[in-house]
């Protein structure tokens, strides 16, 4: 086992634990060959391991609660069951191997005739997807038949979900605190005075693609140009933005707005039940909150990055939500 050495290319979490157990004289063990994607903390003959990626980062957040969480229709049912306000949610499967062994009504069968007479638009996403990767609004029964015929080849679980128009929220909650919030503004293509609306749009899906994403559609680009009365050939307008319908996820191309410390109190109250309601000890809680009306959560993420905090230039903070974390954690050792 070694130190890990400076790499700016390292994950935003090794970095941060890395900074972290410098100025707390605690041993950052690296487990990776130097990528930063698993590592421990010592201190005083206690340790605690932590990742990036797909290993679940925060070493509080018990197994089970962490494997309910990624379920979205799992997340649901223990909102429901603690009677909180939250998105409907309803779950279709697109593998067959195993039809036999669940109750009928949740086959793509079964989606594509409710879709034949649902209200749209809806939106749909993968039951265990993150990212943003497949989170669509879809608009018609046209559009759900090629939303299906695309994310079958990559997902075998999707969930359905109306459609809202609020203002949606981030609020990460650490042992029982909101410690911030932040506006999830949708993504988009935003002008430069030289490139196309079409060159731009093919920019965004090729990052996209270089981080295993899936593209902004056709029709939602074209969706896109028609809302703002453009033509895909026409030079885009420096600081002009189009928004894309869909894209709230940062992954994804959306973006942090109204970042504050601040955490209204309605949004703090449901993002700690939330994160209470499924056990864990750190998450991330993404909330609508209908202009007078009551809070709604989205989803509950259990492995949340907070890699935005250091884009906005709170590296300080990130790095003391690390160390309440890891000192909870190594506590919890003893």
């Amino acid at each position: 086992m070694r130190a890990m050495p400076p790499s700016d290319r390292l994950p935003f979490n090794a970095r941060m634990v890395r900074a972290v157990c410098r100025t707390r004289g605690w041993r950052f063990l690296d487990l990776d060959g130097g990528e930063g994607y698993l590592f421990a903390v010592e201190a005083d003959g206690r340790r605690v391991h932590c990742g990036a990626g797909a290993i679940c980062a925060y070493p509080g957040n018990p197994a089970t609660a962490y494997t309910i969480a990624r379920d979205k229709a799992f997340t649901t049912a223990l909102l429901g069951e603690a009677g909180l306000p939250h998105v409907p949610t309803s779950l279709y499967f697109l593998e067959t191997a195993r039809a036999h062994l669940r109750a009928p009504g949740r086959e793509r069968a079964d989606l594509e005739q409710w879709g034949s007479t649902a209200c749209y638009p809806v939106f749909a996403k993968p039951n265990r997807g993150a990212h943003g990767d497949f989170a669509e609004l879809i608009r018609d029964q046209g559009a759900l038949h090629d939303y299906l015929d695309r994310v079958a080849r990559f997902h075998d679980q999707i969930v359905v979900q109306p459609f809202v128009d609020a203002p949606e929220f981030r609020v990460l909650v650490v042992a029982g605190v909101a410690r911030f919030q932040y506006g999830k503004a949708p993504g988009g293509l935003a002008g430069d005075g030289r490139s196309s609306w079409q060159r731009l749009f093919e920019r965004l899906n090729g990052r996209l693609a270089n981080d295993a994403l899936s593209p902004v559609t056709a029709a939602d680009f074209a969706a896109c140009l028609e809302a703002a009365g453009v033509r895909a050939a026409d030079r885009s307008t420096p600081g002009t933005r189009l928004p894309l319908g869909g894209r709230g996820n940062i992954a994804a191309g959306g973006q942090v707005d109204g970042f504050t410390t601040t955490v209204s109190p309605p949004l703090a109250d449901l993002a700690v039940a939330a994160t209470a309601a499924l056990g864990l000890q750190v998450a991330g809680v993404d909330l609508f909150a209908p202009a007078g009306g009551v809070p709604v959560v989205l989803e509950v993420n259990a492995n949340p990055g907070f890699q935005s905090l250091e884009t906005l230039g709170e590296v300080e903070l990130a790095q003391a939500l690390w160390a309440d974390i890891l000192t909870r954690a190594l506590e919890a050792r003893r």
